[in-house]
C-alpha cells in the first residue's frame, strides 16, 4: 500500500498543476506570455500596447457552458481602446487545452491562437488555416460547428469544443458592451 502511494502521489501532484493554470496571461509560464506577446503584436501593431486584466465582471450571470478559467483583458494604447484578449479552457477528448481569441474595438475576431495544447489526441486544432475560419466572425454569428465551421480530421472533440467556446466568447463580448460593462 505504501509503494502505491508513493507512485501515485507524484502523478496526482503533476495532474493538479498541469490543470489549474488560471486564464491571466500574466499567470502562463513565460514561453506561453511572449507567444501571446508576440501574436497580440501581430494584429496590434502598436509598440505601446497595454494588456489590462477586466476583474470587476460577475462572469457567473452569463452562460458559458464548456468553458473554463474564463478571463478577459482589455488592449489600450494609451486611453483608446483598441480590443480585447479572450483567454479560456475547453475540454478535449482527455485533457483540457488553453486557447486566446483577440478580438478589435468592434468585437470581431482578428486571430485565435492554442496556447497550450495537453492531448496526446486532436492537436489538429492548432493548424492556422482550421483556425482562420473564426478571422471576422462578429456577436456569435455564422459560428455553427458543421455548417460555418468545418470539423477537421483527427479532432472530433476538441474542434467542436473549441468552436463552442469560440462563439460563446463572441457572444459574452456582444452581450457585456450592450450592457455597457466593457
Amino acid at each position: 500500500m505504501k509503494r502505491w502511494i508513493s507512485i501515485l502521489q507524484p502523478v496526482v501532484i503533476f495532474v493538479l498543476i498541469s490543470g489549474v493554470f488560471s486564464a491571466r496571461a500574466s499567470s502562463f509560464p513565460k514561453s506561453i506570455q511572449k507567444k501571446i506577446e508576440k501574436e497580440v503584436q501581430k494584429i496590434f501593431t502598436s509598440e505601446d500596447l497595454i494588456m489590462d486584466d477586466i476583474d470587476n465582471l460577475n462572469l457567473d450571470t452569463f452562460n458559458c457552458e464548456g468553458l473554463r478559467d474564463l478571463h478577459l483583458s482589455t488592449l489600450k494604447e494609451a486611453d483608446k481602446l483598441m480590443g480585447f484578449a479572450c483567454f479560456a479552457s475547453s475540454k478535449g477528448k482527455n485533457d483540457f487545452f488553453d486557447y486566446m481569441v483577440l478580438f478589435n474595438q468592434k468585437l470581431e475576431i482578428q486571430k485565435v491562437v492554442v496556447l497550450i495544447y495537453r492531448s496526446s489526441y486532436g492537436g489538429e486544432i492548432m493548424a492556422k488555416s482550421w483556425l482562420k475560419q473564426f478571422i471576422g466572425k462578429v456577436g456569435g454569428e455564422e459560428m455553427e460547428f458543421g455548417k460555418d465551421i468545418d470539423g477537421i480530421s483527427g479532432a472530433t472533440i476538441s474542434a467542436p469544443a473549441m468552436a463552442k467556446g469560440i462563439k460563446t466568447l463572441s457572444l459574452l463580448l456582444s452581450e457585456l458592451k450592450a450592457k455597457g460593462e466593457i
